[in-house]
């Protein structure tokens, strides 16, 4: 019966992560596309207003399962990345957030 239980513990789990790395190159090859992840759970849209950065600068990001996916615009130029949500990326740091 333990065995039993295990076997569908571990299928659960296997079944769980790869689900995960199909959802995660999915979105990182969107957001090579300058597309939105499919899956956002927190959206963040910040605006400078000049303290820190030029004022107008936008900073968007979307974070889902363990990685984010942000755009930065400044002086009409506009910068995209996909990384870790953990992480602190440039714009960010720049901004103060």
């Amino acid at each position: 019966m333990k065995k039993v239980i295990f076997t569908i513990i571990k299928i659960f789990i296997l079944i769980v992560i790869v689900a995960w790395m199909g959802l995660f190159v999915t979105d990182y090859f969107r957001a090579q596309n300058g597309e939105k992840p499919l899956v956002c759970l927190n959206e963040r849209t910040v605006v400078s207003d000049g303290t820190k950065v030029e004022a107008g600068a936008t900073y968007y990001s979307c974070t889902s399962f363990g990685y984010k996916y942000y755009t930065y615009t400044k002086s009409g130029e506009s910068k995209t990345g996909f990384g870790p949500a953990f992480i602190k990326n440039d714009a960010e740091k720049e901004l103060g957030i």
